[in-house]
C-alpha cells in the first residue's frame, strides 16, 4: 500500500494553510522522482487566494495559472503530484462533487504526468481521508502519511469504502 512521508515542517504549514480561512483551500505537494510505494514530499506548493477562478466554503475551481503552473512544476521535479484541500466538517472524506471532479482532473493528470503517481486528499480539520491512482483507473487508499519517519496518521478510509460498494 502506498505511503506519504513528510517532515514535520512541511505538515504543520500544510495544516496552518488548510485552516487559515472558512473557505475551502488547496495546497499540492511534488514528490521525489522515485516512483514506487513508498513517495516522499520534497516541497508544498499552498495556492494562494489569487489562484482559484472560484472559492467558498463548499466549492472552489482553480484558476488556468494555478493549474499551468502546478503541471509545470511537477515536470521540473519529475516526480509525483498529491493534492490536498480542505472541508470545514467531518468526518474526512471526498463529496460527491469531488468525486465528479475527479472524473475529468485525474485523466488530465495521468496525461500531463505519465507513469506517475497522483494522490488527493481532503482533510477536515486533523482528520484526513486519501486516495492513489498509480498505474490503474481506479484509484487504492492510501496507507498512511509517515511524518519524520516516525509518526504515521491513518486516513480515514470512508471513501474508498464507498467507491468498493458503488462498483
Amino acid at each position: 500500500m502506498t505511503s506519504l512521508a513528510l517532515n514535520v515542517e512541511i505538515y504543520r504549514s500544510l495544516l496552518t494553510h488548510l485552516d487559515s480561512s472558512k473557505d475551502e483551500q488547496v495546497a499540492f505537494f511534488f514528490t521525489a522522482p522515485e516512483v514506487g510505494t513508498h513517495l516522499k514530499a520534497i516541497e508544498l506548493y499552498k495556492v494562494p487566494a489569487k489562484g482559484f477562478d472560484d472559492q467558498s466554503p463548499f466549492y472552489l475551481a482553480l484558476s488556468d495559472e494555478t493549474r499551468a503552473y502546478v503541471f509545470g512544476r511537477a515536470t521540473e521535479l519529475n516526480g509525483g503530484l498529491v493534492e490536498v484541500h480542505s472541508h470545514l466538517h467531518g468526518p474526512a472524506g471526498f463529496s460527491r462533487t469531488d468525486l465528479e471532479g475527479f472524473e475529468e482532473w485525474v485523466p488530465h493528470v495521468r496525461w500531463r504526468l505519465p507513469d506517475r503517481p497522483y494522490v488527493a486528499l481532503v482533510f477536515a480539520g486533523r482528520e484526513f481521508d486519501a486516495l492513489v491512482w498509480n498505474q490503474g483507473e481506479e484509484p487504492d487508499p492510501l496507507g498512511e502519511i509517515l511524518i519524520d519517519g516516525v509518526r504515521s496518521e491513518s486516513p480515514t478510509g470512508l471513501t474508498h469504502k464507498s467507491l468498493a460498494v458503488d462498483r
